[in-house]
């Protein structure tokens, strides 16, 4: 009988630990490959995953500043090709300007900041703060360009003057910088991102030259380039309505989907030729 009880003991044991030596070597996956197709739709919405639950339940917010953008940009870009007449580089638009193209994007850079998206966040929130900058350039009230007039007190003169153009440009400058910095961020993304940002790095270069080249009183090639900028920003306008079809669309549910390049599976090819890990693999290795 002990002898019986014994083995039976010796059974159960066994059995016990070849269970729990099984359960040791079983594999639990740890991270998941994604299609270029869904990398791309995760570039296109917002990234609402490990966020607060009322995160879960608000829209996609980058259509609104795309709304804003080309409510604005269109119609600056022909006034500043001079369409049907149109003058001023802009001044006919300080409202549009504010209220559009500011305001819009400035609330949609917070609502991405809400949402934990960095980029968005960053793009929308400095564009949006440029539009602010530049409307309240031309408001009288800011008596930002009228100490550059004769009489120290003429917005309109002041603006038009070689001091103010001269000193201007260097703003120019500076946002042509952010957008390379832009530009080379959104190759990670897709081609109609990466494009807006190359073509707005045209847009604030010629601004820059044609204030320098109207400073000099060179005024046919600063006309010249004032146009270019023009024609370069109506580019943009037009990438910017193509992207907000895409996100109107697959926020309707459509049932089909705009191409707009995913760029994201040529990064991903490269990475892993080199060893690197993918954004979904380090993700996961987070999350451990």
């Amino acid at each position: 009988m002990d002898s019986d009880r014994s083995q039976s003991t010796e059974k159960k044991e066994s059995i016990q630990y070849k269970e729990s030596t099984g359960h040791a070597l079983t594999t639990i996956p740890t991270s998941v490959t994604l299609s270029p197709e869904q990398f791309e739709t995760l570039y296109l919405t917002p990234m609402t995953r490990r966020q607060p639950k009322f995160a879960k339940r608000v829209g996609n917010p980058t259509p609104l500043a795309l709304g804003g953008f080309v409510i604005t940009t269109t119609p600056i870009s022909c006034c500043l090709m001079a369409w049907r007449g149109a003058s001023g580089n802009g001044v006919a638009f300080i409202g549009p300007i504010v209220f559009l193209g500011g305001l819009l994007l400035l609330i949609t850079s917070i609502l991405e900041f809400i949402l934990g998206n960095t980029f968005p966040c960053v793009v929308f929130g400095t564009i949006g703060g440029f539009w602010f900058a530049f409307a309240a350039t031309m408001i009288p009230a800011f008596n930002a360009a009228a100490p550059y007039s004769a009489l120290t007190t003429d917005t309109v003169t002041g603006l038009s003057s070689a001091g103010f153009m001269n000193t201007y440009a260097f703003l120019f400058i500076t946002m042509a910088v952010l957008m390379l910095i832009f530009m080379i961020c959104a190759t990670r993304t897709n081609i109609v991102y990466t494009l807006i940002f190359l073509t707005l790095l045209v847009v604030f270069l010629l601004l820059s030259s044609a204030y320098w080249l109207l400073g000099e009183e060179n005024v046919a090639a600063g006309n010249k380039c004032v146009k270019g900028a023009g024609a370069s920003l109506f580019v943009a306008s037009l990438l910017g309505f193509y992207l907000l079809i895409v996100q109107l669309f697959e926020a309707m549910g459509f049932p089909f989907h705009l191409p707009v390049g995913d760029l994201g599976a040529f990064w991903d090819r490269s990475l892993q030729n080199r060893g690197i890990p993918d954004i979904e693999e380090s993700a996961a290795v987070g999350q451990k």
